[in-house]
């Protein structure tokens, strides 16, 4: 029975020290406040590019759009996630600026709790992502099964180590 027992606790410890080593995330200071952040780095999501930095106050989605036809951004833009099974859905607003350049900006308040949005792309499939731009001209993204893994890779680990930075 010890034997049992020691093999399901060396096979947990594994698999927790596996999954924090997939956690791979950039070191850095914010350019303003020099205070400490993190990033993903940039990741293509089809024809989307997508980086999440966390600092100890908030998470920055910052979205690049690579559609000429639909990449003018407004305070109206919102981008609707899609969950796996179709049934429950996420819409955000863009947080930046007007631009043309398909900069697209979800600014979540942080610090030592998760925000409920980005726990939910941190634990759920993303099926597709719909931009609208100020024009309400859209760019819909279909995530494949290793980009759906990915997000939510990212999302989790971001969303953990985040704490570390806040504050105490």
């Amino acid at each position: 029975m010890k034997i049992f027992t020691l093999s399901v606790l060396a096979f947990l410890f594994s698999v927790i020290g596996y999954s924090q080593q997939n956690c791979k995330l950039i070191k850095g200071n914010d350019e303003f406040s020099n205070a400490p952040k993190l990033s993903t780095g940039f990741i293509q999501l089809q024809n989307v590019q997508l980086n999440i930095d966390a600092n100890g106050k908030e998470f920055d989605l910052f979205f690049v759009i690579q559609n000429p036809a639909a990449n003018c951004i407004g305070e109206e833009s919102e981008a609707l996630f899609v969950f796996e099974g179709g049934k429950q859905k996420m819409q955000l607003r863009n947080t930046g600026g007007d631009n043309c350049n398909g900069f697209f900006h979800i600014i979540m308040k942080g610090g030592a709790f998760t925000p409920a949005n980005l726990n939910k792309l941190a634990t759920k499939k993303v099926v597709t992502i719909s931009f609208s731009d100020r024009n309400d001209k859209k760019t819909i993204i279909t995530l494949q099964p290793s980009e759906q893994d990915m997000l939510m890779q990212l999302s989790d680990c971001i969303a953990k180590e985040a704490k570390t930075l806040v504050a105490k």
